[in-house]
């Protein structure tokens, strides 16, 4: 995967406004997007977005701000405030005046240098960076030829914005209907008669469904689907009993890392369809898949879907460790490329052995191989966390082709048990 894709250069106010919305994955509106530079590893700046909120706790708003701009190791910062106002008003009557000068001020006593402090309606930029109200108090139009040229760069760099963050999450709303359907698939039935035998064929399926430039993606098991449509509720059951293992978890991630690196294909599709197992997953099976989104989002520079991703999966269960170490990672804006160089040394066997040791056999009641809580920890410990599928089959038919799968991996009658061990993170 490409950790840092190579972008337009920033070389002057508009650039940097033309780049917020490419960056984010859709327009921005009433926030603060920070360009963080000098973050140990990175060459390009690392993303960080805020909501402007109320102008009353704006103080303490910019304080959590700043230090998690602190969190990253980064130098210095460009930040641009997004503001719904008029052409003509002055930068002390914005509504992120307040909020940028607080912000400032504690960059400043963290030892952070802020070389850009802009404010913007998408059409002129106030300066909050001089002092002087009569120098750069009033608006300045954008250079429109920059503009123009940056964004033509991104679009054929692939980057296509929406319209709003809400349009972006509305990619995870969740489908009520086909998630009743798929309830009824993903239950506890028997435990496998070979449990290495069906966690094997569990990561087959989802290696070529998911992992970019499988010969059969798409069509593991039987299943044949055209590119960007729906999973049937039978293949979507079977991928979210494969993501609640946590050995079948990790091994996809691992090779979704390093397999998914040299593939030719775009990783739109594999994108689209982990999205679409967030969207029918039933409650308690949603974390794995959300997770897993986060971090193929966050290895292919999406941030902002990453951590839409992560709020869905902290919704469906707090505890989710995976999901808290992701958010932890993406906070800090540590480099995608060390996750895959981590993941890339781990071999299969190290990371089943680390299952078994950690997971032990099927939770108490939960239904789900290797589904305590204890083992999500350890495996993380050794995994990190990443992105990467493929899998290994011995007989990836045998092991789910419906309801009565043969070590269907399903809903916990204990559902906070069954979902602290398989998830799945700029």
């Amino acid at each position: 995967m490409t950790a840092e894709p190579e972008l337009p250069p920033i070389t002057c106010p508009s650039s940097l406004i033309a780049s917020c919305a490419p960056l984010l994955g859709f327009e921005p509106r009433d926030c603060v997007v920070g360009f963080i530079l000098g973050v140990p590893g990175r060459i390009s700046p690392v993303l960080v977005r805020a909501d402007l909120g109320d102008r009353a706790d704006a103080r303490s708003r910019a304080r959590d701000l700043a230090q998690s701009i602190a969190g990253t190791g980064g130098g210095a910062v460009d930040l641009v405030a997004w503001v719904d106002a008029p052409d003509h008003a002055n930068r002390g009557t914005l509504p992120s005046a307040r909020f940028l000068e607080h912000l400032d001020d504690c960059l400043a006593w963290l030892g952070i240098e802020v070389p850009a402090l802009l404010s913007t309606n998408g059409r002129v930029l106030w300066a909050h960076d001089c002092p002087d109200d009569l120098c750069c108090g009033g608006p300045r139009p954008l250079d429109e030829a920059v503009v123009t040229a940056v964004q033509a760069e991104y679009v054929y760099a692939g980057y296509a914005p929406l319209a709003s963050r809400e349009e972006l999450a509305r990619r995870l709303d969740r489908d009520l209907g086909r998630a009743r359907w798929v309830s009824r698939r993903v239950v506890p039935v028997k435990r496998p008669a070979n449990l290495e035998r069906w966690r094997d064929g569990q990561v087959a399926f989802l290696s070529d469904l998911l992992v970019p430039g499988r010969a059969s993606r798409g069509s593991s098991g039987g299943l044949a689907r055209r590119s960007g449509a729906p999973l049937d509720v039978g293949a979507a059951a079977r991928a979210l009993r494969g993501l609640a293992d946590v050995t079948v978890r990790d091994t996809v991630l691992q090779r979704l890392i390093v397999s998914g690196e040299a593939a030719p294909e775009p990783w739109r599709e594999t994108i689209h369809l982990i999205c679409d197992l967030v969207r029918c997953a039933p409650e308690r099976h949603v974390a794995p898949a959300a997770t897993l989104l986060s971090v193929v989002a966050w290895m292919r520079g999406e941030g902002s879907l990453a951590n839409l991703a992560l709020d869905r999966a902290e919704e469906d269960n707090p505890t989710y460790r995976l999901a808290q170490l992701s958010r932890q990672v993406i906070a800090r804006g540590v480099d995608p490329l060390i996750w895959r160089e981590t993941m890339a040394g781990l071999t299969e066997a190290e990371i089943r052995r680390a299952g078994r040791a950690s997971a032990g056999a099927w939770a108490a009641g939960s239904g789900i191989p290797g589904g305590g809580g204890a083992g999500e920890g350890a495996v993380v410990g050794v995994a990190v966390g990443d992105d990467g599928v493929e899998g290994a089959a011995s007989d990836p038919a045998a092991a789910d082709d419906g309801v009565g799968d043969e070590g269907v991996v399903g809903a916990a009658s204990d559902p906070a048990a069954a979902d602290d061990g398989g998830s799945g993170a700029s």
